[in-house]
């Protein structure tokens, strides 16, 4: 068995230097072992602290800094030395096109893989905005990737989705967190529409942030290995966040049982994110 992943969805957080305002400003989020979560590790710590053996990550962009993210790319190229890894940074997706190309071309960095705004709840309705067209297309020339964070089962915004992946084929859309199913009949009709389109991938994370027991969660696996396929689901951790209740080392095994053969496995753990990362 080949215990190599790459984990294409981290964070790392450095509470001293960075504003990170979500986690440890006024209202900071309701999370069990939230104190744990804050805890600065390191890759190297990670890496020694997990069976399998950490090849390569991506980290997500975290709220370093988010009126001048470069700042947290800076810092992942001292943080990650020697490590394989790309970066996926912030920008708004829904501001105008020459302030979201000021924003890109601000975010200029060898590990930039693409750019995560995250749309979740009401948040949402920003993909319906017609600057979205334009800084789509402008994603696509780059060949930067967008990370896309809603609810798959709000069909309006599956459908907009649907529409830029249909209308900018050379984009990367990749939904994080499988699509933070909630209502299970909903969520599944928004992976049924989304999978139909080949530059959209989805990763198996997240859970920790939901109410669904591990059967559950085996469910929402077997749905999306079913129509997205084994070419374009990446297995990920969303580390530390997990720990709101599983250790790293825990949520790759559970991974790992979820898949019925090697070759699965390390398609999923691993040759996805090393692809569509170009790790």
């Amino acid at each position: 068995m080949s215990r190599a992943i790459i984990d294409p969805h981290v964070h790392f957080f450095n509470l001293l230097e960075g504003q990170y305002t979500w986690l440890q400003g006024a209202n900071p989020p309701p999370w069990p072992n939230l104190d744990k979560i804050k805890q600065p590790i390191s890759a190297a710590q990670l890496m020694q602290d997990c069976d399998f053996k950490l090849a390569g990550l991506v980290h997500i962009e975290a709220g370093f800094d988010n009126s001048a993210p470069i700042n947290e790319l800076n810092w992942l190229t001292k943080h990650l030395a020697g490590i394989t890894y790309k970066a996926v940074s912030f920008a708004q997706i829904d501001q105008s096109n020459q302030l979201f190309s000021h924003a890109l071309s601000n975010l200029s960095h060898p590990s930039l893989a693409g750019i995560r705004d995250i749309t979740q709840g009401d948040d949402a309705k920003r993909l319906l905005s017609s600057n979205c067209y334009n800084n789509f297309e402008t994603l696509q020339q780059l060949k930067l990737h967008f990370e896309a964070q809603f609810e798959l089962e709000n069909h309006i915004i599956v459908k907009q989705i649907a529409q830029y992946a249909k209308q900018f084929p050379q984009l990367q859309i990749i939904l994080n967190h499988a699509g933070l199913p909630h209502n299970m009949p909903a969520w599944q009709q928004g992976i049924k529409l989304l999978a139909k389109y080949h530059n959209i991938a989805i990763k198996f994370s997240g859970f920790e942030l939901l109410k669904l027991n591990s059967g559950q969660q085996a469910q929402c696996f077997n749905i999306i290995l079913q129509h997205f396929g084994e070419q374009r689901i990446m297995f990920a951790s969303n580390f530390p966040v997990c720990q709101i209740n599983t250790q790293y080392n825990d949520l790759w095994q559970a991974h790992f049982n979820l898949c019925s053969n090697q070759a699965l496995w390390q398609q999923l753990s691993y040759k996805n994110a090393k692809h569509c990362y170009q790790l």
